[in-house]
């Protein structure tokens, strides 16, 4: 009974998913819509990939880290900096970083694949749980995410009562991509030990899409990942097993999140677990005085 389920909590989709949802949760908890991630976590994959084949998995870890962290803060510089719409910021930079990355691997990949890391599923599970327990801590029970929170409810009062707007929202980026980036060198040399042009498109949409799901609480949005990721990596098993239909196995997962919502907003969870109401504004400090 126990190793069935530390299979589906150590599966390595679902715990990358975790983590760049969590990262996803910690950037927009902030108040900014963090469209850009799709463009960072393929950027990333790539960065990942060809580092760990040139130079090693731990310095390839630095370096996926760095790079990610460093995209990061040019897309919180146009937010923050140039109140640019977060929006229409989001999806220009993800064109950038979608060729960038692909630029690097084409160049500079050795091959298309390479030896996965063996972690023992112990060590994986609690890399996830860990992750998401420290996530809602930071968020709900530390000053910085009082602040990140005040940030995304309402940065004007925020502002008055002392908290810098600009400064939190760059550490909760740094935060948020720290998560994504450690994500995405999981999904590179456990999950997929491979690549190709634009691998991970797409991904970043659907962590946008679970945080969404999950109320953007760390704690919900964990086993939303679990179940996605048991769903997604075992649809195949599913047809064969049961001759569910292609269709239903494909939207399966998909079906799962959804009643995870009307969950959660349909019980008392709604009140505790209410959206950044200040997510994609525009924030002017200046605004303060007039």
């Amino acid at each position: 009974m126990v190793e069935p389920i530390l299979t589906i909590l150590a599966d390595p989709l679902a715990i990358a998913l975790t983590l760049w949802i969590l990262g996803d949760i910690v950037v927009e908890r902030s108040g900014v819509i963090n469209l850009a991630i799709d463009g960072i976590i393929t950027f990333s994959i790539a960065v990942t990939f060809v580092a760990v084949q040139n130079i090693g998995y731990v310095q390839g870890l630095l370096i996926s880290l760095a790079s990610t962290i460093a995209l990061s803060l040019i897309f919180a510089t146009f937010i923050n900096v140039l109140h640019a719409p977060h929006v229409l910021t989001g999806l220009s930079l993800n064109i950038a970083f979608y060729g960038v990355g692909a630029l690097i691997g084409l160049r500079y990949m050795k091959s298309r694949s390479l030896v996965p890391i063996g972690i023992g599923k112990p060590i994986l599970a609690l890399i996830g749980v860990a992750t998401a327990v420290l996530t809602w801590f930071t968020l709900y029970r530390s000053r910085l995410g009082t602040e990140i929170r005040a940030c995304g409810f309402n940065p004007r009062a925020a502002e008055a009562a002392g908290v810098r707007v600009w400064r939190t929202r760059y550490i909760a980026t740094i935060i948020g991509y720290t998560l994504v980036s450690i994500g995405s060198y999981i999904y590179t040399t456990i999950y997929r030990s491979g690549w190709s042009q634009y691998t991970g498109m797409g991904y970043g949409f659907l962590a946008i899409t679970l945080a969404m799901a999950s109320s953007w609480h760390p704690l919900i949005a964990y086993p939303i990942a679990i179940a996605f990721g048991y769903l997604y990596t075992s649809s195949y098993a599913l047809q064969l097993l049961y001759g569910v239909p292609t269709d239903v196995v494909n939207a399966l997962p998909f079906m799962v999140s959804l009643a995870v919502v009307v969950i959660v907003y349909a019980t008392p969870l709604s009140k505790k677990v209410a959206m950044p109401k200040a997510l994609g504004e525009v924030y002017f400090r200046e605004e303060r005085a007039a």
